[in-house]
């Protein structure tokens, strides 16, 4: 009866491990989508510029791509909008601004390059990513 009683304790304490173990996990999942939603979503308030800024910054690194030449694609906003998700998946919620864009087409005009220097602001401004907290679900 013991042997019994201490296999079905063993059982119990097995199950309820397992069942944490899946809460935790499924919890942690939740939070890192939250996140990526929320610095996906957040990715309008990147400052985009030609030039510098007059905030100060740290360099967080270059970016730049081509693609064939199209109508859509030599846009700004479809710029703005493919260096600023490139941004993102580098470096997340830490780059506050996008500078020195330089865009255009190459000499027989068949693509586009854009290039720009992503930043992190040092302080406070009214538009930095990097000092918002992200909610917690």
């Amino acid at each position: 009866m013991r042997f019994l009683l201490r296999s079905l304790a063993v059982g119990i304490a097995l199950c309820c491990m397992a069942a944490c173990q899946a809460a935790i996990q499924a919890q942690q999942e939740q939070k890192a989508v939250a996140i990526k939603r929320d610095t996906t979503f957040d990715r309008e308030r990147i400052l985009v510029s030609t030039g510098d800024l007059s905030n100060p910054h740290e360099k967080l690194g270059d970016l730049s791509y081509s693609e064939p030449l199209n109508s859509e694609n030599i846009d700004s906003t479809h710029i703005n909008e493919k260096l600023r998700q490139m941004a993102i998946d580098k470096w997340g919620n830490q780059v506050d601004a996008l500078i020195f864009l330089k865009s255009g087409p190459n000499a027989d005009a068949t693509m586009i390059t854009a290039s720009c220097v992503a930043v992190r602001v040092i302080g406070d401004c009214d538009f930095c990513r990097h000092n918002s907290t992200m909610p917690t679900e």
